[in-house]
């Protein structure tokens, strides 16, 4: 497992049994969390197969084990600070993003590096 994606997959699982925690603490019992939700920048670079086998791994013996884990990337926007185009730039790698109009690095960056759950699906333990 490349350490890049463990992170993330703890980070994640951290956050979820947290929230999981502050719903029992209300009287709420959780059985399982069937299915997470989230939004990941394309300039993370995250392989979405190693976050999920990650995933999978540490998540084993909590209430998140055999979760389904769904991902929907969010372009990054750019303005270029040499030709002034605005929109979504090109991306090769985590190196080299560029202006698709003029081909210049000199880009100011907004978006692309998020990582938020924007929801998980729980399983209540019947009353």
């Amino acid at each position: 497992i490349v350490m890049h994606e463990l992170s993330y997959a703890t980070a994640m699982l951290e956050a979820i049994l947290n929230s999981i925690k502050k719903e029992e603490e209300k009287g709420k019992k959780i059985k399982k969390v069937s299915e997470i939700n989230l939004d990941v920048g394309e300039l993370t670079f995250i392989n979405v197969e190693q976050l999920k086998f990650a995933f999978e791994v540490i998540a084993e013996g909590t209430v998140c084990e055999g979760a389904k884990i769904n991902v929907e990337f969010i372009k990054p926007k750019c303005k270029c600070l040499d030709c002034g185009y605005e929109g979504e730039p090109e991306i090769l790698d985590e190196f080299e993003v560029y202006c698709p109009k003029c081909k210049s690095i000199r880009l100011k960056l907004s978006g692309g590096k998020e990582f938020n759950i924007k929801n998980a699906t729980v399983e209540y333990e019947e009353e």
